[in-house]
Order: structure tokens, then sequence, then C-alpha cells
């Protein structure tokens, strides 16, 4: 935060901020909910316990914030153990959900990825090394998904030496999840919930695409999926810190400079787009707040 902040010309904060255009900010943010609206269906969709629409879409709004603020992945510790809690859910299923959620997530980003890596102009800097990412990440989150990848790691856990208890018992609890898994592909939930991430990427890639209209950047939508594409691939990086304070400014000064934007104010729309994002999420927890009150009321 300090070194970009030595960085900054804090004159580039004005004169953004003299470019703004509302429509497209609140165009941003509809797209933004809808966007976790759809994660709402395919969380509900994942479900095999029942669980309402409203209720998920309360975990989903957490979700966002936990993930948002917590350093590294505890913030999807974190809401398993909020899964275990609320839900009918033991540890096992709740973190089940989440690494579903994840891979069907990875594989959405990168598929959008590798079609704008391949669409963008030649000159663009690292499209062949994202195409080969991006396409490597693809085939590798839809491998995980086949029935011959649960198989291999229930066989695996099975040939370890020394099978006490906590290894037969972690087999236990996994065969009782591929037995779920099962029972899903055959309602071809997998199918629904596969296409579900496709359309809630598509969703936040025209919120992204509309948001950096908002703030005058030019790009064309394969310019903002590209640089969506590298920002997500940065948040990989395990050196987050709370609340992403410096490193998401940081990777969105970063992508926009890699899909084309060279403007010398660049830093300080990386402040500004981490800076509305966090804005929109917590409007979505105020949402789920509201939803809640109201629920309660009417009960």
């Amino acid at each position: 935060m300090v070194v970009l902040l030595m960085k900054v010309d804090w004159r580039h904060f004005s004169l953004i901020a003299g470019r703004l255009e509302k429509k497209y900010i609140l165009s941003s943010i509809f797209m933004f909910f809808f966007a976790n609206f759809i994660r709402t269906l395919r969380f509900h969709k994942l479900d095999h316990t029942g669980n309402k629409i409203l209720h998920w879409w309360n975990i989903n709004a957490l979700y966002n914030i936990v993930t948002a603020t917590l350093p590294g992945g505890a913030g999807e510790a974190a809401t398993a153990y909020i899964l275990k809690r609320t839900s009918m859910f033991n540890i096992l299923g709740a973190f089940r959900i989440l690494l579903l959620s994840r891979l069907q997530d990875l594989f959405a980003l990168a598929f959008l990825f590798f079609i704008s890596a391949f669409f963008i102009s030649r000159g663009a800097l690292y499209r062949e090394t994202a195409i080969w990412i991006s396409g490597i990440l693809s085939l590798m989150s839809l491998i995980a998904f086949l029935p011959p990848s649960e198989k291999f790691v229930l066989k695996l856990l099975k040939k370890l030496p020394g099978q006490n208890k906590l290894v037969l018992r972690l087999y236990e609890k996994l065969s009782e999840l591929v037995i779920i898994s099962e029972e899903q592909r055959s309602r071809k939930s997998y199918s629904i919930t596969l296409f579900q991430s496709l359309v809630m990427m598509t969703a936040g890639i025209i919120s992204i695409h509309l948001l950096l209209k908002s703030f005058g950047v030019d790009f064309t939508y394969i310019q903002s999926a590209y640089c969506y594409g590298v920002y997500m691939i940065f948040q990989v990086v395990p050196v987050q810190g709370i609340a992403g304070i410096g490193t998401k400014a940081a990777w969105w000064a970063l992508a926009l400079n890699t899909a084309g934007y060279r403007a010398a104010d660049a830093i300080a729309l990386g402040f500004i787009l981490y800076g509305t994002l966090y804005v929109f999420i917590a409007v979505l927890g105020l949402s789920a707040l509201l939803a809640r009150f109201i629920n309660r009321k009417s009960s």
C-alpha cells in the first residue's frame, strides 16, 4: 500500500471522479447483484439438504464478505464453519459444497479467460502465456468433476499404509460424498451448475466492463474479460493480506496495464476499483441483513 501511494499522483483521483458516469455504476451494481443471485441458485442446486434460497442468499453475502476480508484461504474455512453452524451440514459436507463451487468458478473463469486471450489483439501483454494457463486450468477443473477422479482419490486412500481410524473415517465420509455426487449427476445437477457458473462469471465480467466504462476506460468486452482474468489469476497468489489492502489495488493496476490501459492514472484507478467493489460487497451484505430481518418479522 505504501509503495503504491508513493507512486500515485493524487490529482488522478479528481480527474477520474470528473469523468464518472453514474448510469454505468448503477448498471454495474445491478449486474453484480445478478451474478450473486445466480451464485445463490447454484449453491441451492448443489445443496442436498433442502435449505431455502433465502438462506443461501445470506450465506452467499457472508461468503463475499469473509473471502474478500480474511487473508489467504481463511475466508473459505470461516464459511465452512458458518455452514456447519447454520445448515444441516457436517464440516466435510460444508467443505464439499465450497470445493465444488470453487472448481466451477475456476472452470468458468478459465474458459472465459481463454476465449478473451484467444481473441484479444496479438499485442496484448502475456497473451500466449494467458492462453496456456487458462487452457490448462479449464481442463484441470473439468477433469475434477469426472467420476474417475473421485474414484481415484478413494482408491488412493484405501492403499495408504497404516489404515488407522482417522484414515478409515475419512474414507467412509468421502464414500458418502461420492454417493451424493453420483445422485446429483443422475439429476444432471452438475451440468446445470456449470452452466450457472458460466452465466455468473459472464455477468461478473459485464459488471467490471460497465464499472470501467463509468470511470472512462474505453475497453471492449474482450479487453474487460482479459483484464478480469488477469486480476483473478493474481488473486491466487497467497500474499493477499487482510482485506487485500495494497495487493488488490496493485493487481487491478497490473491487470489494467496488461489489458492495454497504459495511462498514468492506472494505479489511482486500481485503488478506486478496489474500493468500489468493496462498496458493492457491503451493499450485498446489507441486502442480506434486510432480507433476514423482513423474514423474521413476517415469521
